[in-house]
């Protein structure tokens, strides 16, 4: 059944504006703390199978040496650019070569190049105070025209990935008006503009930059890149004058490794000292040798797994087969054939980890009689229901099966379709099913609504939801923004089309010695600025 598009609707793809399959592909997986936290030992069981916690390195990195760290890259497609590469391997280089306004840690955004952000009384600009003493590379200092220049590169028509802070700010009309100061003309209301920024993926470039070659690549962060080959490694050294301090390790090297088991078999063959991404399968069997870790971000740091249920056809766009599915789908069976002990249960929302999640929403109870009757008070018991899936995480195909199975034992006539993970966003396929599994990290709840919802297709039109989400992403008051989240997020809770069923680690291993992997923006990509050997 197709569902007439409404007013609603409209207004949903006008407030988000067009975003890119590169910002949906960025929103899967995000987190904001030190993965060098909790460590599971060897990921023995405790006799219920479920992995033990054990230490972690502890004391302060030493000064020195070079590691060695593997990410998925994608072969010949990596990039200095930081405006193109999107993968784990990319984005960690680009974050320790350069510098973002404003970075998430702990779920907020926090001051980098960028000290304040300040939006005027009528909301028709915002204001960014830029930090003092930065130095480039070169040695050149950081100033407003690079921040102008960044701003004005990345809105050029002719990007590969046009930055989606253009539905909120004019960027070609941004203005120096001193060194350490920069206007930026808004298009809509922004009451928290370090938010937006700091979720952008807006890596400061030096003024004037548009090719990035190893010669020509000049950062603010605390690593210069010195050898590029794309799909194989970056090598890197420390900037010595990093505003932040300077980096522990004397050089960096980070190995491009799609395949996940070639990275783990990295490390315990000694060419590496992490590896990220790790299977729960992989886990749980074990760190794999003497001085190895298995390491998980925390339960700040979980992706949640689910599915996005298509509303603008079939089955899902009734309100009680919603409600049917969260009811009868096992989330218990879900996670501990999925996890294998790395994760929990979820309570139907997206962004757990992110400030103001609603964390008191309650995990749906199983009552599988219950959602039988929803189905056929819908008239849905027998209706075919098709579910797409792409493995964007370990175990989503894995989850995907089991749903259909579940889906099946609850009276619907579900099928499954798997694709590879650069089909999984076409939006031709997934106009095609009414289901799409779905993995977020933990984002700040405007990317994951706003995001989200940028595809017809994931999207919910609902006016309170829409109404909610508007006045979150415009108010200046922390006070307001907060009571808009709670209701968005009752409303998806109540009636929304996401079936969040749960939470898996994000894990790696590791040499035990190796410290300072900090998480920030995301546990897949972290922040190896102080990353060292203790002693």
């Amino acid at each position: 059944m197709s569902r007439r598009t409404s007013s609603a609707d409209s207004r949903l793809v006008q407030a988000t504006g067009p975003v890119t399959r590169r910002g949906i592909l960025a929103l899967l997986g995000l987190g904001a703390a030190t993965l060098a936290s909790p460590a599971l030992s060897g990921c023995s069981s405790n006799g219920g199978g479920t992995p033990v916690a054990s230490g972690v390195p502890t004391g302060a990195a030493t000064r020195g040496g070079t590691l060695r760290l593997a990410f998925p890259g994608s072969g010949a497609a990596d990039s200095l650019d930081p405006t193109v590469g999107q993968t784990s391997c990319d984005l960690v280089r680009y974050a320790i070569v350069f510098d973002q306004l404003f970075s998430f840690d702990n779920g907020t955004a926090q001051p980098s190049l960028a000290t304040a952000a300040e939006p005027d009384a009528k909301g028709k600009n915002c204001t960014l105070t830029l930090r003092k003493g930065v130095t480039w590379h070169d040695g050149s200092p950081f100033t407003a025209a690079d921040v102008v220049h960044t701003l004005k590169h990345r809105a050029a028509p002719d990007r590969v990935f046009p930055s989606e802070l253009s539905q909120y700010f004019n960027l070609v009309a941004a203005r120096r008006v001193d060194d350490h100061t920069v206007v930026i003309p808004t298009v809509k209301t922004v009451g928290d503009p370090a938010t937006l920024l700091a979720g952008s993926g807006l890596y400061v470039i030096k003024n004037g930059a548009r090719s990035f070659t190893v010669d020509d690549t000049v950062g603010t962060g605390p690593y210069r890149v010195t050898r590029f080959q794309a799909g194989v490694e970056t090598q890197l050294e420390r900037h010595a004058t990093y505003w932040n301090g300077a980096g522990n390790a004397e050089k960096i090297t980070l190995l491009s490794i799609e395949d996940p088991q070639a990275r783990v078999n990295a490390v315990r063959g000694g060419q590496a000292d992490y590896a990220s991404d790790v299977s729960y399968s992989t886990a749980k069997s074990g760190a794999g040798g003497a001085g190895l870790q298995i390491r998980t971000g925390g339960e700040g740091l979980r992706t949640t797994y689910g599915f996005v249920l298509n509303v603008t056809r079939g089955p899902s766009a009734d309100p009680r087969v919603r409600k049917a599915i969260r009811l009868g789908i096992d989330r218990e069976a879900l996670v501990k054939s999925v996890f294998l002990g790395f994760g929990a249960v979820a309570n139907d929302l997206f962004g757990a980890g992110a400030q103001h999640f609603l964390d008191t929403v309650p995990v749906p109870e199983h009552n599988p009689g219950q959602a039988k009757e929803l189905l056929k008070a819908a008239g849905a018991d027998g209706k075919p229901f098709v579910v797409r899936t792409a493995e964007y995480e370990a175990g989503l195909n894995a989850s995907a099966e089991l749903f259909v199975e579940q889906l099946r034992g609850l009276g619907l006539k579900a099928t499954l379709i798997k694709v590879g993970v650069t089909e999984g966003f076409d939006a031709e396929g997934m106009k095609a099913c009414d289901a799409l599994a779905f993995p977020l990290g933990p984002f700040s709840l405007a990317l994951t609504y706003t995001r989200s919802a940028a595809y017809p297709t994931l999207a919910l039109p609902d006016e309170e939801l829409n109404r909610a989400v508007a006045t979150a992403i415009s108010t200046r008051s922390e006070t307001e923004r907060a009571a808009a989240w709670e209701t968005a997020q009752q409303v998806m809770a109540d009636r929304g089309n996401w079936v969040a069923w749960g939470r898996g680690d994000v894990l790696s291993v590791a040499k035990e010695k190796l410290t300072g992997i900090d998480g920030r923006e995301s546990p897949k990509y972290p922040w190896l600025g102080k990353a060292g050997f203790v002693a």
